[in-house]
């Protein structure tokens, strides 16, 4: 998967722009019941006002696999909003 750059914060302009890794009980796992397999996030970091530009997970691979206990997430109609 290729890391998307940012070459400055969109919200400050800095230009001093670092990656970090949230890990442990912070890591993305599958909706389907039972699992196991999880990923770390990573965060692009803005140094200077300490804002999270940007975040995604490692590895895809275990979410792209359907299965009957997944689920999709109901988005209401327009109308009902």
């Amino acid at each position: 998967m290729k890391r998307i750059v940012f070459s400055q914060c969109p919200y400050c302009k800095s230009k001093n722009i670092a990656y970090g890794y949230q890990i442990g009980d912070a890591d993305v796992f599958s909706d389907i019941r039972g699992g196991m397999f999880g990923t770390h996030i990573e965060h692009t970091i803005c140094r200077d006002c300490g804002s999270i530009i940007y975040s995604r997970v490692l590895k895809t691979d275990f979410l792209k696999d359907k299965s009957e206990t997944s689920y999709e997430i109901e988005r209401p109609d327009e109308d009902e909003a």
